[in-house]
């Protein structure tokens, strides 16, 4: 089976950093666009999911899909961001005008990260719920693991 990835490195990019953070696209690897669709895409959308790279979703997964998926990715390269394995070990990159993290910060990007494609995804799942005759394949009764948020003053349940 081929995965159909649903959004480029460049638009992980350009989606979810800042345009003044600078960030090789080879950082994005196909294999995080990979886990994040199955891992949360997936399972959000049901049997509509192996339709969202079709023509006809073009403009839904531009608007809502990609921003979500986009978030997600940034969530699970953050740890690959801060360490990386090399032949002497995993280690953590510094330079003369920065310095790495600490792990109390990065887990706060982390957080925020994850919560903003949780936001994202939620957005997306209630306009697929409010035109569900424009998604016919969308079924939330069999959506298991059906992503729940909420805000009550100001914060993200």
């Amino acid at each position: 089976m081929e995965i159909t990835r649903l959004i480029t490195p460049a638009e992980v990019l350009e989606l979810a950093f800042p345009s003044n953070q600078y960030l090789p696209e080879e950082m994005i690897l196909p294999a995080k666009i990979d886990t994040a669709q199955y891992r949360f895409l997936k399972p959000a959308f049901g049997n509509l999911y192996p339709c969202l790279a079709e023509e006809r979703y073009e403009t839904f997964l531009g608007q809502f899909v990609k921003p979500a998926l986009a978030y997600y990715v940034r969530y699970l390269i953050i740890d690959d961001l801060s360490a990386l394995p090399g032949t002497s070990g995993v280690l953590q990159t510094e330079t003369d005008y920065a310095e790495a993290a600490s792990e109390k910060n990065m887990e706060k990007v982390k957080r925020q990260a994850k919560e903003d494609a949780d936001v994202l995804l939620r957005f997306a799942l209630d306009y697929v719920e409010a035109h569900t005759d424009q998604f016919p394949e969308y079924n939330d009764a069999e959506i298991e693991n059906k992503p729940k948020v909420c805000m009550k003053g100001g914060f993200i349940f």
